[in-house]
């Protein structure tokens, strides 16, 4: 409970207070247009504060893999589908102070005096986890499922596949990180993961795989 403030609860029952509490919220959204297999998109993020990236695509199996390159974080789009990767709109939810405020409505400051809430901020949804604990048929890349409404995922490696490329008489290994994706039709969203790199024309053998066996995170983002 906080010292002295206001306690706000969300559509979801879940509380925080202020001035004790700072929400997280939309620091950012943008949409990427690749026509051809992908790209990578340098993230406004900062190693020194909190953040959730989140990402949806209209085209099905379009991956994406967060990478920390020395602090500056990028988010590598592609797709095995073949043909183009489509539209990408990335959501990026941080801690914002001082929030910026409205010309009018209600601002919330903390103990400090800065402005950590208003009456336009859009407060980041809670994640919801997908997938089935404790059975390995329904978690890691095994999660292939349709929500229904508008969502995002977070991106997550849910698995490897490794193998040994054979061409022109000499052999190399080979292995694949699978990343979640998210492809929402206008109605429904769905969720699963895709491999990231293909073989291509070259014989592959002694395939395996390598489940995380972990619940994946998705984010209804319809308000923002």
């Amino acid at each position: 409970m906080a010292n002295y403030g206001a306690m706000l609860i969300d559509e979801f029952g879940i509380p925080f207070s202020t001035p004790d509490t700072t929400p997280m919220s939309l620091v950012s959204k943008n949409v990427y247009n690749f026509g051809g297999s992908g790209g990578v998109i340098n993230l406004a993020v900062s190693v020194s504060s909190p953040f959730v990236v989140a990402f949806k695509s209209d085209v099905t199996g379009v991956y994406g893999r967060l990478d920390n390159n020395g602090g500056a974080y990028t988010l590598t789009v592609g797709t095995l589908a073949g043909g183009g990767v489509g539209n990408v709109t990335v959501y990026i939810f941080g801690i914002v102070i001082p929030q910026p405020k409205p010309a009018w409505g209600i601002a919330i400051n903390n103990a400090q005096g800065q402005c950590i809430l208003t009456n336009e901020t859009k407060v980041m949804n809670p994640p919801v986890a997908v997938g089935t604990p404790g059975n390995p048929a329904g978690l890691g890349y095994n999660i292939d499922t349709t929500l229904t409404g508008n969502y995002a995922v977070m991106p997550q490696m849910t698995g490897l596949m490794v193998g040994v490329i054979h061409s022109g008489g000499a052999t190399r290994p080979f292995q694949s990180p699978i990343q979640t994706y998210a492809y929402f039709n206008g109605t429904t969203t769905r969720v699963s993961s895709s491999q990231t790199t293909s073989p291509g024309g070259d014989q592959l053998e002694n395939v395996g795989y390598a489940n995380s066996n972990d619940l994946i995170y998705v984010m209804d983002v319809s308000p923002y």
